[in-house]
């Protein structure tokens, strides 16, 4: 039988090869944030006119600070390109997993149909779950969110990008993301268009991350206000912003032109 002595350095000989062998032993939020962030795919005709791409939340803010209340429309897909369109983003440890959610502003929203769903200043995100993420980090469900609704997908029921990136299909008009293509292009739940099409306007979140701060971050993220965003909260200040009480979807298990996340929820209504 090995003394104790031996034991211990066995011991310790199998944490140091832990650490080398397993990177997320050394990875913090934002090294996690980076590698796990969305990669956004667009409408082809995202761009045109008032399809508006996402933009700075900070910048749209300090324009309704000052008085200017235009529309505030990005419709310059380079901004995306050259990583200047920030994704905001925070994470909160679960139980031995790791939720980390994304969000992505857009300073308006154009009619989804002849003549309704119009509004300025709107945010969409996207959550994911690293699951075992001090020892082995791994992602998995991914809960896709849209206007008053939302719903998980489970590994190889979404695509991924470079292995590790979630891909999230973005509503031409209402800018919801889904974990498929398509839409008839009404108002109706899951029929935004989104069409990539030979364009391939895409987004890669991880060139521009800014983590949201309750305290300390952007001014506007300290910002109770509603004001500013015709009517809706800023993330940090959501009902959503605890990321431990989550649910996998909201709405009808049956697709309806309603709410109906449940419908292509793969862990229905229960904790995500």
């Amino acid at each position: 039988m090995a003394s104790e002595s031996s034991q211990t350095r066995m011991v310790g000989t199998l944490v140091c090869l832990m650490v080398l062998l397993v990177p997320g032993l050394a990875q913090n939020f934002t090294q996690l944030a980076h590698d796990y962030a969305p990669y956004l795919r667009f409408d082809q005709k995202e761009g045109d006119s008032d399809l508006c791409f996402p933009q700075d939340a900070a910048e749209y803010y300090g324009a309704r600070m000052v008085g200017d209340w235009g529309r505030k429309c990005n419709t310059d897909y380079n901004s995306l390109v050259n990583g200047d369109v920030p994704t905001y983003w925070h994470a909160q440890t679960c139980g031995f997993h790791l939720h980390i959610a994304y969000w992505n502003f857009y300073g308006y929203n154009n009619d989804c149909d002849c003549c309704s769903g119009e509004r300025n200043a709107w945010w969409e995100f996207i959550v994911i779950k690293v699951r075992d993420w001090e020892l082995l980090p791994h992602l998995h469900e991914v809960r896709f969110g849209q206007k008053w609704g939302w719903y998980t997908r489970i590994p190889g029921h979404y695509e991924t990008y470079d292995t590790t990136h979630p891909v999230a299909y973005v509503g031409k008009t209402n800018h919801g993301t889904y974990h498929d293509d398509g839409g008839t292009g009404t108002c109706c739940y899951y029929e935004d268009f989104r069409n990539t099409g030979s364009a391939n306007k895409n987004l890669k979140t991880w060139m521009n991350l800014v983590e949201l701060q309750e305290e300390g971050g952007e001014d506007w993220m300290s910002d109770p206000g509603t004001d500013l965003w015709s009517g809706i909260h800023a993330p940090t200040f959501r009902s959503d912003w605890d990321l431990c009480n989550l649910t996998g979807c909201t709405g009808s298990i049956f697709q309806v032109c309603e709410t109906c996340g449940c419908h292509k929820c793969d862990i229905g209504e229960g904790p995500f």
